[in-house]
């Protein structure tokens, strides 16, 4: 295969790596309002029809509140990580080929730091996902049991 089509393959799946994310981020955020909106709607019946066990429902919202937050959060930490990508890859463009020992020391400060907000970011969407799973659970079982 040519270095041209390859290029474009990567330029591709690069693209569809990148709208997955955003998908699972605004799927995060849809699913999680929904189930605290649903929460909030089983709260409201309970006062006219006292309902058992509305731990289960106040806690899965708070839990989707949370997960809602951490995603939120991760937000923050993608965007710091992309701002010290982009300062290393100009201070990479402004050295050239031979970097002097300042240039290096900022490409590697700004490279530390992007791989370390990524890091951030991978685990607060984990997490964010895990805390949507945990809450909606709660919410299923509680209308296949006790409602």
């Amino acid at each position: 295969m040519s270095n041209y089509l390859i290029k474009e393959r990567y330029r591709l799946s690069h693209h569809g790596w990148f709208y997955a994310i955003q998908r699972i981020d605004l799927l995060i955020i849809a699913i999680s309002g929904a189930g605290i909106y649903v929460d909030l709607e089983v709260l409201k019946f309970s006062v006219e029809h006292p309902l058992d066990s509305l731990w289960m429902v106040k806690s899965s919202g708070i839990i989707l509140v949370f997960s809602i937050t951490l995603n939120l959060i991760s937000q923050m930490t993608g965007k710091k990580s992309n701002l010290h990508d982009m300062l290393m890859c100009n201070y990479e463009l402004q050295a050239g080929k031979k970097p002097s020992r300042e240039e290096s020391c900022q490409i590697e400060k700004h490279n530390d730091l992007s791989d370390k907000y990524s890091t951030y970011t991978r685990t607060l969407n984990v997490l964010s996902l895990v805390f949507m799973g945990i809450g909606l659970t709660m919410m299923i079982i509680f209308f296949a049991i006790i409602f």
